[in-house]
Formats: structure tokens, C-alpha cells, sequence
């Protein structure tokens, strides 16, 4: 397949490039698109082009003839114009709906196919037809997440934000009794070489997700020791086998403390979660089970194909002014002198858009 792939490839965060990275070994042809006003580098053996946050997808197809789908992996990234008569199927990767639902059931209606990272959310799509909005878990890159056979010096290990109070508490009270890791930033390349010395991953999701860390504990060899949440987790791996999941504070720091006391169990458990994601659960797998996806339909399934030509302009302004694109939304407003009313609208989602971008500094 001859494959647009949109999303903000300046970010070394994002999982577009280790999608891009899988779908070329797998032999498709992959094209990353952006918003930006300039070319720019991208990895090796990947193309990327930057357009206007305005463009439309037809203009994108004269340079990319012969593109079989767009598609595109939130957050950001280039949304373009024109999609409600895409010749081509499109799809999204939506992940954080945990967090903003409301901006993600926005970003879907752009979409004939929808992934969703969280599959308690699935019933809240329900403009697409049956079929258009599957479940996608997250996983990790195991080219890059993986054991790195080193000493497991350390007995507990956790990558991720300090923002939430649970987590700091209980760093602060684990750091006084076990070796754990610094709590830093720490780039993508580094997550292996601290879970890959780590006895025990601890992880508390936000809002109850499904998250990456899930993954690349197992993935790394470590023991996974996570809240126990009904998103998935359960249908995909076994409590007891797979990893072991506690409910309270109490139940996390006296698990903890009997898996550092009984290494043959806590290995077992170990490899048999690193075997499974392997076997099952790689971000191969994903990509092939995204593709099977798109193969089989329903294609053309887009809410935005069926809106009237007004509510595709307030779908887009929406989209413009929430991603700080105020120089597409004044080139909407311009396009409207003769008729003060839309001109206005598309002026004052322009100046919030400023203002949100003002008060976020981005």
C-alpha cells in the first residue's frame, strides 16, 4: 500500500514514527505529511513534507499519485481540507479520550475509520457505522523496548509524569526502602535500559487507561504490577500469569514487597508476560490488524461525508482553533467578506484560538 501518514513528526514522542518505521518493513510505501511552511528531515528511507494547516487532501494526492490511505495519528499533525470527498479511505489513531472525550468525538467525525487506544470508549462513537470504530491498544516498539539482559539491580521501576499526588507518594515512601530508578524525563530510547534493569514496574494509569507502560514493562522483562482497571487489561492478558494487578495503595506496597521475597515466582510471571506480548501483542501485530481493518471496511464511512457544506466549515474552524491554527482560520474569514455574519464567526474562533495559545504559551 501506498500509505499518507499524517502526524507532528517534530516531536520525538510521537507514535507516528514508529508506525512509519513498522509499515516500511513491512513493505508499504510511507509518506509523512505535516503542518509546517518549510521542508524538513525526517529518518532514513521516510519522505516528509510540511503544508499548510489549510491544504486540501486533493492537493496532497497531485504529489502523492496513487495513494491507497491517509491516515492519521493524533496529537496535532495535518488534518486537511476536503476529506468529506477523499477518493481515498481515511483513518485515525485516537488515544487520550480518556482525558478530552469531547475533542476526540470532534477529531473522529473526520475519519471513515477510527482506532480507539481505549476500549470503554467505544460506545461514545456512535456517528460511524457499525464496524468503523474498532478497538487499537496501545503496545511499544519492541525494536526498540526490550530486555536488554542486563543486571537487575534495581527493585522498582517506574517512567512517567510526577503530576499526579498518588504517584509521588508513593515514590517517595518506595525510594526510602528500594532501589528506584531516578525520576526524570527520560527520551524514548531510554525506557529499555531502566525497566530492562528493574526486578518490578509499578504503574498507576490515568483515568483508569490501557497506557503504553503496560506494555514495555513486560516487554522489557520485568514484572508488571498495575492498578487493576476493566479497559481491556483483563481481555488481553491474565492477572496471576501475565502480570498482577493490585486495587489499593496498601495492596501495591505489600505485593511488592512479597514479589522481591519469592524471585521464582515473580520471574515466572515475568517471562510468561514477556512471552505473551511478543507472541501477541508487538506493534507489528497492531499495524496488520489496522490494515486488515481498512482492507475490510466499512470504507466511506466519514460523519463529515454526510454534513451539509456549512457544518464542514464549523467542523474545520473547530479543529483549527482548538490545534492554534489562526492563520487558516483568517483565511476562512477572508473568504467570507460579503457575508459579515460567517466572516465574524470565523474572525472570533481566530482570536480564541490566540487566546488559548496565549494563555497554554504554545
Amino acid at each position: 500500500m501506498k500509505i499518507l501518514l499524517s502526524y507532528p513528526s517534530e516531536h520525538e514522542l510521537n507514535e507516528g514514527r514508529h508506525y512509519a518505521r513498522v509499515l516500511q518493513r513491512l513493505g508499504h510505501q510511507v509518506y509523512v505529511v505535516n503542518v509546517a511552511n518549510r521542508w524538513y528531515s525526517a529518518p532514513p528511507g521516510q519522505f516528509s513534507r510540511g503544508y499548510p494547516p489549510d491544504i486540501t487532501l486533493q492537493e496532497i494526492l497531485n504529489d502523492y499519485p496513487g495513494a491507497d490511505l491517509f491516515l492519521w495519528i493524533e496529537p496535532f499533525g495535518l488534518i486537511p481540507r476536503g476529506l468529506e470527498t477523499s477518493p481515498i479511505p481515511t483513518a485515525a489513531i485516537i488515544s487520550d479520550v480518556h482525558r478530552n472525550l469531547k475533542s476526540r468525538l470532534l477529531q473522529a467525525r473526520f475519519f471513515d475509520l477510527v482506532f480507539l487506544r481505549q476500549r470503554n470508549y467505544l460506545p461514545f462513537f456512535r456517528d460511524h457505522p457499525p464496524g468503523a470504530v474498532v478497538w487499537h491498544p496501545w503496545t511499544c516498539n519492541t525494536e526498540i523496548v526490550r530486555d536488554l539482559h542486563v543486571s537487575r539491580d534495581l527493585d522498582v521501576a517506574m517512567i512517567g509524569k510526577m503530576y499526579m499526588a498518588s504517584r509521588r507518594r508513593l515514590i517517595k515512601i518506595l525510594s526510602r526502602q528500594y532501589r528506584v530508578n531516578e525520576m526524570r524525563y527520560y527520551p524514548y530510547e531510554e525506557i529499555a535500559q531502566v525497566y530492562s534493569r528493574a526486578k518490578i514496574v509499578f504503574n498507576i494509569p490515568v483515568g483508569n487507561d490501557l497506557n503504553p507502560r503496560f506494555f514495555e514493562a513486560m516487554a522489557c522483562g520485568a514484572l508488571l504490577l498495575t492498578k487493576r482497571a476493566a479497559n481491556g487489561q483483563e481481555v488481553l492478558f491474565q492477572e496471576g500469569v501475565h502480570y498482577v494487578g493490585f486495587d489499593t495503595e496498601r495492596e501495591l506496597l505489600e505485593k511488592i514487597d512479597y514479589y522481591l521475597s519469592h524471585d521464582e515466582e515473580r520471574e515466572r510471571i515475568a517471562r510468561a508476560g514477556y512471552e505473551e506480548v511478543h507472541k501477541n501483542h508487538t506493534l507489528v501485530h497492531r499495524v496488520q490488524a489496522l490494515l486488515e481493518t481498512v482492507q475490510k471496511g466499512p470504507l466511506f464511512g466519514a460523519p463529515i461525508r454526510r454534513m451539509r457544506q456549512s457544518d464542514i466549515l464549523s467542523l474545520y474552524a473547530s479543529f483549527y482553533e482548538r490545534f492554534g491554527h489562526i492563520d487558516a482560520l483568517l483565511r476562512l474569514a477572508a473568504t467570507y467578506r460579503s457575508t459579515p455574519i460567517k466572516r465574524f464567526y470565523f474572525l472570533g474562533m481566530g482570536l480564541k484560538s490566540f487566546l488559548r495559545r496565549a494563555v497554554l504559551a504554545w
